[in-house]
């Protein structure tokens, strides 16, 4: 047992020691903010990057140190990152306020409707007390039954942002079983920071899951002649990704030591007997209600839509895009007769939407601008790339692949950037590309460190249950693992594939 449970003095230090950290990590962030923002945007203006480019770097390094060290609330650095890019010149006012129109933006708010039908028709507490009773009889076991569902659907849906979407309610759910309270339970932390990991990383493992992934092989085919099959991708990558969630267990278990090992029930009860009560409250909720099938069928029909994303034009004359069968969803559960909604019983978390907003807006004029390219580039011209061994060349490009996601927010900017530039380096240097660019692309999806880096993030980062300093610390650490993996599978696994 802990012993900070047995002696409130123990735990009275130690939240402390967590408090003065934290008062320390604001006081210090307000003022590093500032000075990395001095520094970027008062240096002379490098050959090749625009002055726009460094507006957009300087306040990308200023609000990244704000998010991080939480000095000031998300949304309020989120809107100063907006204001500034407006200020000076790193984007104009009319691109700054579009990112609110973006499709991610009305997909995060369709995700929060959907949620609160289903929270409100009784469905997802069924299907939550279901998944918890029969798989998710501790937390442990909870973390790997959602972890094994997300892989699989993965296989199904070819849409990292879908998926996210789907089980956002499943997953609030399971946390209210779990009496996880937000930004403090670290069960919670660890839940929502994980259902990322596995929507993100189980991705590389499957060629069709994400359109960038696609991209990339035609890059190859038409620049190097490589042919890559959904099965050679599969056998080579799918390997990597289940060490690396692996590896993201086992470093979530030790980042997020959880509070609870067991759903909980009242004081005295033991695990079969909390199991027991989740059985009953199961069997209590009766047969499927109305309402129940109501949300069960916008939510079945939503899935369908985006299962079958690939045949809309055949079925229907036309493309449904993600965001549209969200929109439709959404549209669906507030009509009357057919949805089982009102708009005061909606539940969206508009601060951390306008965060959403703001950190989007600065990571697409850090794209626009050109110093996202411009960075990647330098990072490439200062290395001596044709005195490295194979091996270590090798590893410099793995770890630019994975950790280029900071500052690209788009995945297929980073593929249209990336892929081109390390076959023709390949070529250059005498190397089959497949050795260097089919791994690259296995990191296309490493888009785990921040919020705004991907959508999947901004939706269960909205839910509230983590910080931005929670992500970016477990990401790191995860895609320093993967890396790791990597490395190792280029004298292991990658020569039995094939591709050294």
């Amino acid at each position: 047992m802990d012993v900070s449970q047995l002696n409130p003095q123990v735990k009275a230090k130690k939240t402390k020691k967590k408090f003065d950290f934290e008062k320390w990590m604001k006081i210090t962030g307000i003022f590093v903010s500032l000075l990395v923002f001095a520094l970027l945007y008062t240096m002379p203006t490098p050959v090749h990057m625009t002055m726009q480019g460094k507006s957009a770097l300087a306040i990308f390094g200023m609000v990244f140190v704000l998010w991080v060290s939480q000095a000031i609330p998300t949304y309020a650095s989120a809107l100063l990152g907006m204001v500034l890019l407006v200020f000076t010149g790193g984007w104009t006012q009319k691109e700054t306020l579009a990112v609110f129109g973006r499709d991610v933006i009305w997909l995060m708010l369709s995700a929060f409707i959907i949620t609160s039908g289903m929270e409100k028709s009784g469905f997802a507490k069924r299907m939550a007390l279901f998944i918890v009773s029969k798989f998710g009889t501790t937390a442990r076991k909870a973390l790997i039954a959602l972890g094994v569902v997300n892989v699989l659907l993965a296989f199904i849906i070819p849409s990292t942002t879908a998926r996210a979407a789907m089980l956002l309610p499943i997953t609030l759910m399971i946390l209210q079983v779990y009496q996880a309270v937000p930004g403090e339970s670290n069960f919670g932390k660890q839940l929502m920071l994980q259902e990322i990991h596995f929507n993100n990383i189980s991705t590389s493992g499957i060629l069709t899951a994400t359109a960038p992934q696609i991209l990339a092989v035609g890059y190859l085919q038409s620049m190097a002649g490589l042919d890559i099959s959904w099965m050679e991708w599969f056998k080579a990558s799918m390997p990597i990704a289940i060490l690396t969630l692996i590896a993201s267990m086992v470093i979530g278990n030790f980042l997020f030591k959880s509070e609870v090992t067991v759903p909980p029930g009242e004081e005295g009860e033991d695990s079969k007997d909390v199991n027991a009560a989740l059985t009953k409250e199961l069997k209590d909720l009766g047969p499927i209600t109305k309402t129940e099938i109501k949300a069960l069928v916008i939510f079945s029909l939503t899935i369908i839509l985006w299962a079958t994303d690939g045949i809309h034009l055949k079925l229907f004359g036309f493309q449904i895009s993600l965001v549209m069968v969200a929109m439709l969803a959404s549209c669906l559960f507030f009509l009357p007769y057919i949805g089982i909604l009102d708009w005061k019983e909606t539940k969206i978390p508009w601060n951390l939407m306008i965060f959403s907003c703001g950190a989007y807006a600065v990571g697409l004029a850090l794209n626009d601008s050109g110093a996202a390219s411009f960075l990647l580039n330098g990072v490439f011209e200062r290395f001596d790339l044709a005195s490295l061994s194979p091996f270590a060349l090798y590893m410099i490009v793995m770890f630019i692949s994975s950790f280029s996601h900071l500052v690209f927010t788009s995945k297929t900017v980073r593929v249209v950037i990336l892929i081109p530039t390390l076959i023709t380096l390949s070529q250059g240097l005498g190397l089959n590309p497949m050795v260097l660019t089919l791994p690259a692309c296995f990191t296309i999806c490493d888009t785990i460190t921040l919020p705004p880096h991907c959508k999947p993030n901004l939706i269960f980062y909205s839910a509230g249950y983590f910080t931005v300093k929670d992500q970016f610390v477990y990401g790191v650490l995860v895609l320093l693992a993967k890396w790791l993996i990597l490395g190792l599978a280029y004298f292991t696994w990658f020569r039995v594939v094939g591709i050294v």
